[in-house]
């Protein structure tokens, strides 16, 4: 994607609630599924892909199927998908099975462990946050102000998205990561103090003192720091399996 149009996107999601680059991701998982129903269902590449992975992870399995059931009605596309799956499931289980009654064999394939594949879309939604997460900080390294500006009327990101572009290899943009770690810090210590004063003041010792609203709401502005959601999914409802 172009960097232009990276930059008017990234605006347009720090000017919303929750991490931007969470929200970005979101949309990439979206553009995603969608590709996969419409364009690769029976392309041979993609299937070996999702065989190789043992399927999607349960959020983009669920993504899948309401996204195909929500536009087409009939899930010909999960169909086509998971009876290509439990055709190299069955096989790989008789393997396993076979291993199982052949004892030298079998210890040495229990002795192996299991090579870990990541879901299709997981691993292309990584790719695009990792990609957005870059524009952002070449846009702060070269002083964009407009996005400055957006992104600390934003919430910032979430904690997950910044120790993930912390810990990749090579040093990028020093000056934007420096911005972005300090303006973190800073978010937490402050919020930290509306939740110290949160708990005290439930304390019956000081319980005639009223909560600003500012403490009312530290521990959402905290939850989004260390998930990436909007501050509306942290609600009484509670989820159901």
């Amino acid at each position: 994607m172009p960097f232009a149009l990276t930059l008017v996107r990234l605006e347009e999601a720090l000017r919303k609630p929750g991490c931007a680059v969470c929200r970005l991701e979101h949309e990439a998982a979206l553009s995603a599924v969608d590709n996969l129903l419409w364009e690769q269902t029976n392309d041979p590449q993609t299937r070996q892909n999702v065989r190789q992975a043992g399927g999607f992870c349960p959020e983009h399995t669920r993504l899948l199927t309401a996204m195909e059931l929500s536009r087409s009605g009939p899930v010909l596309g999960v169909n086509l998908i998971y009876e290509s799956l439990i055709e190299s499931t069955l096989e790989d289980l008789r393997q396993r099975r076979a291993a199982r009654k052949a004892p030298w064999t079998g210890w040495f394939r229990r002795a192996q462990p299991p090579v870990a594949m990541q879901c299709p879309i997981c691993q292309q939604v990584h790719q695009a946050g990792m990609n957005i997460l870059s524009s952002l900080m070449q846009a702060l390294e070269e002083r964009d102000e407009r996005l400055r500006e957006a992104y600390l009327q934003s919430d910032g990101i979430c904690l997950r998205h910044l120790r993930g572009w912390l810990d990749a290899p090579g040093e990028r943009f020093p000056r934007a990561t420096d911005f972005v770690l300090e303006d973190t810090m800073e978010r937490l210590k402050t919020q930290r103090g509306h939740m110290l004063e949160y708990i005290r003041k439930h304390n019956w010792e000081y319980r005639e003192e009223a909560l600003t609203p500012e403490e009312r709401r530290a521990w959402i502005k905290v939850l989004t720091l260390f998930t990436g959601l909007p501050a509306e999914r942290f609600d009484h409802h509670l989820p159901e399996f």
